[in-house]
């Protein structure tokens, strides 16, 4: 499903700032009217509106299904692609689409609605500020950054509750669990990577088809994804660190269960070596004929036993 906005000047007399609105209009008002438009449409309506594709690298069409970002600059108009991850590791993307920006309207094209729910949210905040698409757009890509803070916060927030399991003996993360943190965080970090780079170049005005204050906008939206960029980086770094810590952890379990297999091995030496000795069926073993031989072996054993206790306890190794 289609839908069709009308980018008009809102007028403020307590204010001398430019401030605009998008007004929701049909696609027959929108292709009569002289403000600037912003639409999200299918591939088809696109293909219909007779823009010349043959100077295109890659057509917005083709971009549709992007799993990366993309833009490319034109004399005249800018074509890109933008793809939003999911903040589940194992889900597809949230939303994969293009997008057409020229000096009158702002073209989403998608065949779901990714870009029609979050220009619906654009929406509903009421004020866009500048009276241009491209001012539009800076607002539509803040729109989906605005709260990856927030949901990063939600991803760290899950990794220090498995850590504080793992210090208290309440869990063991399992590694896979650990390695699809690494996975989810790298995916982040590239996406923002790559919105940064789209909106520097963005900021650059090659086609000086943007005013300064446009231009200025897609540098602060730059700067935003160079931040999530870090943030995700020392996501990353605190994946690798549980991973360690995990490591380590299994190392403890392993030594402790070695350390308990060594002491009984130790323990029973002693007996073991009587009971080998005097086990064998020989006549011309000393003492084999004593009565109370088997009295003294068994106060031998335990006493051995006991000061090897003893020993251990004292060296703190039990």
């Amino acid at each position: 499903m289609s839908v069709y906005y009308q980018l008009k000047a809102i007028e403020d007399g307590k204010s001398k700032r430019s401030a605009s609105g998008l007004f929701e209009v049909t696609a027959e008002e929108a292709g009569r009217s002289k403000l600037p438009i912003v639409a999200a449409i299918t591939p088809e309506e696109f293909e219909d509106l007779g823009i010349d594709l043959n100077v295109l690298k890659r057509s917005p069409i083709a971009l549709v299904h992007s799993e990366s970002n993309y833009v490319d600059v034109y004399p005249d108009f800018i074509v890109g692609s933008i793809s939003i991850p999911q903040k589940s590791c194992d889900a597809p993307l949230a939303a994969s689409f293009a997008f057409y920006l020229d000096d009158t309207k702002l073209l989403f094209v998608d065949d779901e609605e990714g870009a029609q729910d979050i220009l619906s949210s654009a929406v509903s905040t009421g004020v866009v500020g500048d009276v241009t698409p491209a001012h539009c757009l800076y607002f539509f890509v803040k729109e989906f950054l605005i709260n990856e803070y927030a949901e990063l916060g939600k991803f760290e927030d899950a990794m220090e509750r498995h850590e504080e399991d793992m210090i208290n003996g309440k869990a063991d993360l399992q590694p896979m669990k650990l390695m699809e943190y690494r996975r989810c965080t790298m995916r982040f970090g590239v996406y923002y990577q790559q919105i940064a780079a789209i909106a520097t170049e963005l900021a650059d005005n090659e086609n000086k088809m943007m005013s300064k204050s446009d231009a200025r906008s897609f540098a602060h939206i730059s700067t935003l994804a160079e931040r999530l960029t870090s943030r995700a980086e020392m996501l990353k770094e605190y994946s690798l660190q549980l991973y360690e810590m995990q490591e380590t952890h299994i190392d403890l379990k392993q030594n402790a269960i070695m350390q308990v297999f060594t002491i009984v091995t130790v323990l029973f030496a002693p007996l073991t070596l009587v009971t080998s000795w005097f086990g064998m069926n020989l006549h011309v073993l000393p003492g084999t004929e004593w009565g109370f031989m088997w009295v003294a072996l068994i106060i031998a054993g335990l006493t051995s036993t006991g000061l090897l206790l003893w020993l251990f306890y004292r060296r703190k190794w039990l």
